[in-house]
């Protein structure tokens, strides 16, 4: 499946995959900050997301992740820093499972290595079933507000209005395709145990959907990894301290050997 995709710049391939229900162009906070950075970094939309029209009824992590795979076979990159936040997380961990010999580090932000429990799983089925009743406005109502920190929604309606607007413009049938690929994802929990793969962990400190106990317990399975946590930012940690997020991320990429 071909990924409608970006690219800024040039050096270090650096790929960053979005998180649901939104598109690459969540990144656009990290495209100012990096693309003159000494990095060429792709951001693909994932199927059914953004410009990736095509989905299928059932989007596994496995199949994005081979999605990307082959968008980096095409763009011709044999190794890179590979990361994701919340979703796109998820398919990084597939996509290391599948092919670890393309990363040279591994980025994982507010995203969780487990399998869905099944009160999780549970909680996604019902979404699935208000979204094919009510609609994308279902996502707002279920995601949204839980997702940001209290210090974004006093502070920053204008990333919740941009949110939200994101929210209604996606396709309704490609996030029930995702949250049904969500649901049956792999534990990828031991996926990095033992490897000496540099990784940062990187989680809003207000992060209700992937709490801090997850995160910790991600650093502890995790060999060769930092965990930073942000202050005043929730799920969507990129997007509601970008300032702080690329500060770290920076710290972090300028120390990758290739």
């Amino acid at each position: 499946m071909k990924l409608a995709f970006e690219e800024h710049g040039e050096g270090k391939p650096f790929v960053l995959l979005h998180a649901f229900p939104l598109s690459r162009k969540m990144w656009m906070p990290q495209i100012s900050a990096f693309k003159s950075r000494n990095y060429r970094l792709i951001l693909p939309d994932l199927r059914g997301f953004g410009e990736s029209h095509s989905f299928s009824d059932i989007n596994s992590m496995e199949d994005m992740a081979k999605d990307v795979a082959e968008l980096l076979e095409a763009l011709k990159v044999e190794k890179a820093i590979i990361g994701g936040l919340s979703m796109g997380g998820y398919v990084t961990f597939e996509l290391f499972r599948l092919f670890p010999e393309k990363f040279a580090a591994i980025v994982l932000c507010d995203t969780n290595s487990f399998a869905d429990t099944d009160e999780k799983r549970e909680s996604r089925f019902d979404l699935i079933e208000k979204i094919e009743k009510n609609g994308v406005q279902s996502l707002i109502e279920a995601i949204l507000i839980n997702s940001i920190s209290d210090y974004t929604k006093k502070n920053n309606h204008t990333l919740l209005e941009q949110l939200e607007k994101s929210f209604n413009e996606v396709n309704p049938k490609a996030t029930i395709a995702a949250l049904h690929g969500m649901a049956q994802r792999n534990d990828n929990s031991k996926a990095l145990n033992g490897n000496s793969l540099p990784a940062l962990l990187i989680f809003g400190k207000e992060d209700a959907v992937t709490n801090l106990e997850t995160a910790e317990e991600m650093r502890r399975g995790i060999s060769n990894s930092n965990l930073i946590l942000i202050e005043d930012a929730g799920h969507y940690s990129s997007l509601e301290q970008p300032s702080r997020f690329n500060t770290i991320l920076d710290n972090f990429l300028s120390q990758v050997k290739f």
